[in-house]
């Protein structure tokens, strides 16, 4: 079965380059295509499971979008950012918001359907850049934080795989540097998530350094 895709995109160009790679992948299916706010809330009725976002919108800011979509019920499709807003502020916020991956629009050589993909199999890609960013706010939030007791303890590998995970690496990219399968990296994560009561990357990453799992 093929997952749903809605892209939020004003800009017409970027917009079709999204829609063949979408098109391009047998395993999703764009189930529709909005340039606005106003255009996007709609589509939410459609069970997406994956929305592709650009934050600059003509009527409004995509993390608005994020925060409607995380406070309400029911089906939780991943979100996937497309910007070229790479501003510190800007990508924490969207994070934060509940974003599970972060692409700056001038990444050359973007595979925008592989991307989507490791999103939806519990990836989070990440610019290089952006990664460096949420680190930082990592940082920020170990030093205020102490261990507790009571967090749950990770394996070594999974452990190892956070830490891959934290510096950007895709869940490709991870499984060419353990030698397995991306199916089977997608299980780990999935265990990662669990373990640490989690939903995204962002919130594993702020777990398992508030827990003292990680240290940079």
């Amino acid at each position: 079965m093929k997952a749903g895709v809605v892209v939020v995109e004003d800009d017409p160009i970027v917009a079709a380059h999204v829609g063949r790679g979408v098109a391009a992948r047998a395993d999703l299916a764009l189930l529709g295509s909005a340039a606005s706010l106003a255009e996007a809330r709609p589509l939410m009725d459609r069970d997406a499971d994956l929305l592709i976002l650009d934050l600059g919108l003509p009527d409004g800011s995509g993390i608005d979008l994020i925060e409607e979509i995380r406070a309400r019920g029911g089906h939780q499709p991943k979100i996937l950012v497309l910007s070229v807003l790479g501003d510190q502020d800007t990508v924490l916020a969207a994070v934060l918001a509940g974003a599970d991956g972060y692409l700056l629009k001038d990444q050359d050589g973007l595979d925008i359907g592989q991307q989507a993909a490791d999103a939806l199999t519990g990836g989070a890609p990440l610019s290089p850049s952006i990664a460096a960013y949420v680190l930082r706010h990592l940082r920020r939030q170990e030093e205020r934080s102490k261990p507790e007791e009571t967090d749950p303890i990770l394996s070594p590998r999974e452990i190892e795989l956070l830490q891959l995970l934290a510096r950007g690496y895709s869940n490709k990219a991870a499984a060419a540097e353990f030698g397995i399968s991306p199916h089977t990296i997608g299980d780990h994560v999935k265990s990662i998530y669990r373990k640490l009561r989690v939903s995204n990357r962002g919130e594993a990453m702020v777990q398992a350094f508030r827990s003292g799992l990680l240290h940079l």
